[in-house]
């Protein structure tokens, strides 16, 4: 399922811009001295390329929810290409989009968004080099991550949706699975846009469930608006008027992602990989015959959904039913922590159809974030990591 048609599309170079001071700007300015500054966008390409010649990662598995985000290549940015608190996000963020840190692949930006019912969409903003600007190949790819079937060159009219990146003329795709590609559940929703800048194009993207990227569609246009991209003009961005049915922004100007890493003591037989999606951390668990865990780590919102929805969406990956709150409340067991605060502990065991896989996670609600830690494996690793795990979640020092 498709957008639908639209012939508008954008003017004849309309797209070409740099990145400088934080603000996205076209290159018909790019020569103004107040311009000369590397291009932050620039900068996490070409770091990300020279990352690539000097470290190589193997690809691993992301978190099931939510969806793979193509874009992610394997090396990570250098902190010098991640915006800073001078190089705020040059854009006005809607309301109920919780910036989260971008510790894996070279995002600029990352966004979670948590419906109810265990829905979830993310939103990236991601540069790739100039060859990345095709739009068969990323639409198709696009395509291919909701298992839907590619297009040809004479069919893509009919998926353009003309939207504004800033003041310029741009395209927006949207894009709906046929089948229940989220947790065997939900259908998925991509919408997204791109924007070609001086040796980079950036992919504004939204995707997941596909009633919660659909009610968020009009932030996401709005939010496109937003992006700073003209000439002269330094001011901060202001957010576009609410009321009358616009979507609520958070303005004036995003702030750079909040969630630093705290200080923990893992076990030494856990093996430390990069964070990916809306991972802070991951690590690989190590087991008896070859058998392999992973443990992640995730902070979300004060609320994150609640604690019954995520168990929800937890018990539907393991294909268990659902349970309400008088049940759940039975089975949390409480693990104290430091300065008096307590983690709860959700141990669940998967049907004979996951290959006996379980789930050991703990849940730590902070006044500013929550924080989850979910060790996913066989029955037998999971049981004999039980006590390491808890201690690994006790030695954590939030920052």
């Amino acid at each position: 399922m498709v957008s639908p048609a639209s012939t508008h599309g954008p003017r004849e170079g309309s797209l070409a811009g740099t990145v400088a001071n934080g603000y996205l700007v076209p290159m018909d300015f790019r020569r103004l001295p107040f311009l000369a500054l590397m291009a932050l966008a620039s900068l996490a390409w070409q770091g990300c390329k020279r990352e690539e010649v000097q470290v190589y990662q193997a690809p691993k598995d992301l978190p099931p929810s939510p969806p793979a985000v193509a874009e992610t290549p394997a090396a990570g940015a250098p902190a010098s290409a991640r915006p800073t608190e001078s190089q705020s996000p040059p854009w006005v963020t809607p309301e109920g989009w919780m910036a989260v840190p971008s510790t894996g692949g070279m995002r600029l930006a990352s966004y979670a968004i948590q419906g109810t019912n265990g829905r979830t969409a993310s939103v990236s903003v991601v540069p790739l080099g100039p060859e990345a600007s095709g739009e068969l190949d990323n639409v198709n790819r696009w395509l291919r991550e909701l298992q839907l079937e590619p297009v040809t060159e004479a069919q893509i009219e009919s998926l353009r949706q003309p939207v504004k990146i800033g003041s310029l003329d741009a395209r927006m795709y949207e894009l709906v699975s046929d089948q229940n590609i989220l947790d065997g559940h939900f259908k998925s929703r991509t919408l997204v846009s791109m924007l070609a800048v001086e040796q980079a194009t950036i992919f504004f993207k939204l995707m997941g469930e596909d009633a919660l990227v659909a009610e968020n569609k009009p932030k996401f246009i709005a939010w496109l608006k937003s992006v700073q991209v003209g000439s002269n003009d330094r001011s901060e961005p202001t957010a576009p008027a609410g009321g009358a049915g616009g979507p609520a922004m958070s303005g004036p100007v995003a702030p750079p992602p909040s969630t630093d890493l705290p200080q923990w003591t893992p076990p030494a037989s856990w093996k430390a990989t990069a964070g990916n999606g809306m991972r802070l951390a991951s690590f690989v668990v190590p087991g008896d015959g070859g058998a392999v865990g992973d443990l992640s780590v995730v902070a979300l919102g004060a609320q994150a959904g609640g604690v019954v929805a995520n168990v929800t969406r937890w018990r539907r990956q393991l294909e268990l039913p659902p349970v309400d709150e008088t049940e759940l409340s039975s089975s949390l067991k409480s693990l104290a922590l430091a300065q008096g605060e307590k983690a709860l502990l959700v141990e669940l065991e998967g049907t004979a159809g996951h290959a006996g896989s379980n789930l050991l996670a703990a849940i730590v609600q902070r006044s500013d974030r929550t924080w989850f830690y979910k060790l996913t494996g066989p029955k037998a690793l999971v049981t004999a990591e039980r006590e390491r795990f808890q201690k690994f979640v006790q030695s954590v020092t939030y920052p």
